[in-house]
């Protein structure tokens, strides 16, 4: 047989093998799931207040970080975070504000909402703890508890 059929022949089943078991509708998110892939925003500016926390061995207010420039451009436009601010709730603390979206279907009214990523220094550690007033259906499960992570 020729070689370039048999080629031919083998990437015709590999297209057909990928059009066949692969449905692009399977890798739907649920809400939970679209509110936790927002918060991923917030893993920037937690890196970024470890860092500063490293450096001036205290953690910033928002007067602080605003006069410190320390801006983080993120494209939250793929996302249902309206806004992230860092020092507002508590020396250190960011801050993740939720918005509804027409792009981003979600079943219960988020617009308005936050969760607050807490840091608390332990000896040569930052710890993060997390409220907010999202609905508990979607807020994460490691909220429940006191440290979230490091």
């Amino acid at each position: 047989m020729n070689k370039t059929l048999v080629i031919l022949i083998l990437a015709v089943i590999v297209l057909s093998w990928n059009f066949v078991f692969t449905d692009k509708k399977k890798v739907e998110l649920t809400d939970a799931a679209r509110v936790l892939q927002g918060l991923s925003h917030a893993i920037q500016y937690k890196i970024a207040v470890k860092d500063y926390w490293k450096e001036k061995k205290n953690l910033p207010d928002a007067e602080t970080w605003v006069n410190e420039g320390k801006k983080i451009d993120i494209d939250f436009s793929k996302s249902l975070v309206k806004n992230i601010e860092v020092g507002v709730d508590a020396s250190g603390a960011v801050t993740v504000y939720f918005t509804n979206k027409e792009t981003i279907p979600i079943e219960k009214n988020i617009d308005g909402t936050k969760i607050v990523l807490i840091p608390e220094v332990k000896g040569e550690r930052l710890l993060w703890s997390c409220r907010g007033t999202m609905d508990e259906a979607y807020m994460p499960k490691k909220c429940n508890k006191e440290v979230i992570s490091n």
